[in-house]
């Protein structure tokens, strides 16, 4: 097994272009939620997608990501953004157009918490 050669690792956002719920391709930041150890060349990696669509106060199944006007220094997000922890997308790594940014490890912790809560559910 090789190991993803960049700086991939669980809680880079990355930009990708991937469907939406509805079907429509665009680009958009997600979120790799997959245990840096376990990211291989070629292997999908698990993420999380990151819309800046969301009601306020955001429901439970959103965690808001620090942003920016300017671009924030640690994620690279410059709008008001959440990671939807029910949204989750199977990426290639080879699928991934930038590494932007991190999610903080308190977000981070946050957003694979609510994954788990959410995907446990049913």
């Amino acid at each position: 097994m090789r190991e993803f050669p960049e700086r991939l690792a669980q809680g880079s956002i990355v930009w990708a272009e991937v469907p939406d719920p509805q079907g429509t391709v665009k680009r958009r930041p997600l979120i790799v939620i997959t245990e840096t150890s376990e990211i291989i060349l070629d292997h999908p990696v698990q993420t999380v997608a990151c819309t800046s669509s969301y009601p306020a106060p955001p429901p439970l199944q959103y965690v808001e990501i620090p942003w920016h006007p300017r671009g924030h220094p640690a994620t690279g997000l410059s709008r008001r953004s959440a990671a939807m922890c029910r949204w989750l997308v199977k990426l290639l790594p080879s699928q991934v157009q930038e590494i932007r940014g991190f999610v903080p490890t308190k977000t981070l912790l946050a957003i694979v918490q609510r994954v788990r809560e959410l995907n446990a559910e049913g």
